[in-house]
């Protein structure tokens, strides 16, 4: 079972959303041929995650011939590392019953030799003129499984300009230097000559030159022999691999997908979806975001939609649901009514202040952090530390941000707020931090750097 919901079923809500799960358990007990795509969307914290658990703890997963990976984004090393991602979905532990198989060599090969196009283009790049920053970004857009070779036309598209603290004129110029030297990169260019014209493309030029496709292809040969599903010319290719006993189907869950999106969007919409829908296997692929999914990526309405079956999207509890959730935890009316409108029904603020009032380590050090985890997850670093500052903010606005961020540009900070409904109060007339969760987040900074807890009321404190 994935961590989808970590908690033990005493911590997590009691109320479900019975009509959600229904849908979803008719999706794995009557798939239909092919890939059935269900998109799960809706705000952080509105329980899409916890639906989802519901779900699957509600049907035999083994009995149904389904084999399970999922991976989320709330590992930040992982957010700028495209094989990294796809070998935490496609892990080595897959089959329990043979822990130490690995079933997907062919996708664990790529990699290798993705690593070694990276080794090779730093070592190019060392020995050229060109600035740090410049070789850091071209490594970090390798790592995201960007192919230079096919991004130089695009130079601007790919490079976040105010990285770079110099004039636009500077940069534009060190861009254009740095792409050219990228070009002409021996380790990203093809091979050429008689071996290309006998044999040609080598793995490693498909690595090269079409890293989404050859990635898709990759995979779905791993999966086919996992599943028992190979097809006539792969069988000599893959003679040593045994499929797992009882599984025909797969499972694939994305959580967090606002932060996958950037690494596996393109290659989902472009080579692995088409790929899975035509695999001789059935597939089910939840995908959990805070956006319907055809918003995510123009591809998914344009090249996938055939493969979407359901979208569900969440709301909060209603004021009657909340409550009774509440009252089966023992939290008397007055009390539930005004945590229902300090928490507005999120499933996620409802299951910590339920945890709260029966925790009597409610007020520790431990339980603030928790609950600064939770809140946070599916923000990247730079976003909590965003999240964090607004927190000490009466109101947040362009005007009272300044103070705390005098070097960024608050309009981006105000702008990225504004859509995280979240931790923002939709209650008020302005915008502040939903005070629950301020409240917590104060408390927690406080106990965590007392004297950058100080200097951040102080930059907040109107003179």
């Amino acid at each position: 079972m994935d961590p989808l919901d970590a908690r033990p079923p005493e911590a997590r809500p009691s109320v479900r959303r019975d009509s959600e799960v229904t849908r979803i358990t008719k999706l794995l007990t009557q798939p239909g041929p092919g890939l059935s795509v269900c998109g799960i969307s809706g705000a952080g914290g509105v329980g899409k995650s916890y639906l989802l658990a519901q779900a699957l703890e509600s049907v035999d997963l083994e009995a149904l011939g389904f084999v399970h990976v999922w991976v989320d984004g709330s590992n930040p090393q992982l957010r700028g590392d495209f094989f990294g991602v796809l070998e935490q979905l496609f892990r080595r532990n897959l089959n329990p019953n043979s822990p130490h198989r690995d079933y997907f060599p062919r996708l664990r090969e790529l990699a290798r030799l993705h690593r070694e196009v990276g080794l090779e283009t730093a070592r190019e790049l060392n020995r050229a003129k060109v600035p740090e920053a410049v070789k850091k970004r071209v490594s970090s857009l390798l790592k995201a499984g960007h192919m230079l070779n096919k991004a130089v036309p695009m130079t601007r598209d790919y490079f976040d300009l105010a990285a770079f603290n110099i004039s636009d004129e500077e940069t534009h110029a060190m861009l254009d230097e740095a792409w050219r030297l990228a070009a002409d990169l021996k380790a990203l260019t093809e091979s050429s000559g008689v071996v290309r014209k006998l044999l040609g493309l080598s793995r490693k030029d498909r690595v090269r030159r079409e890293l989404y496709k050859v990635t898709a292809e990759e995979v779905l040969v791993d999966l086919r022999a996992a599943l028992g599903a190979l097809q006539r010319g792969e069988k000599l290719r893959k003679l040593a691999q045994g499929p797992i006993s009882g599984a025909q189907k797969l499972l694939i869950v994305l959580d967090d997908y606002e932060v996958l999106s950037p690494l596996l969007g393109d290659f989902l919409v472009g080579s692995l979806v088409p790929e899975l829908a035509a695999a001789g296997f059935e597939t089910v692929l939840f995908v959990l975001c805070r956006d319907d999914l055809e918003s995510t990526h123009v591809g998914w309405s344009q090249h996938c939609k055939r493969s979407i079956k359901d979208q569900i999207r969440l709301t909060p509890f209603d004021q009657p649901t909340a409550l009774k959730l509440m009252a089966d935890a023992g939290i008397d009316a007055a009390r539930g009514q005004q945590l229902f409108e300090s928490t507005q029904g999120y499933p996620f603020l409802l299951s910590l202040v339920i945890e709260e009032s029966s925790s009597i380590d409610a007020n520790s050090a431990l339980f603030l952090r928790k609950f600064f985890d939770r809140t946070t997850r599916w923000m990247t670093p730079r976003e909590q530390e965003w999240f964090v500052r607004a927190c000490y903010l009466d109101r947040v606005n362009e005007d009272t941000l300044g103070p705390l961020f005098p070097h960024e540009d608050v309009r981006r900070i105000q702008d990225w707020f504004e859509r995280e409904p979240s931790i923002r109060d939709p209650s008020a007339s302005f915008f502040r931090v939903r005070p629950l969760i301020r409240d917590k987040v104060l408390r927690y900074q406080e106990v965590r750097a007392p004297s950058r807890h100080r200097e951040l009321l102080k930059a907040a404190t109107p003179a």
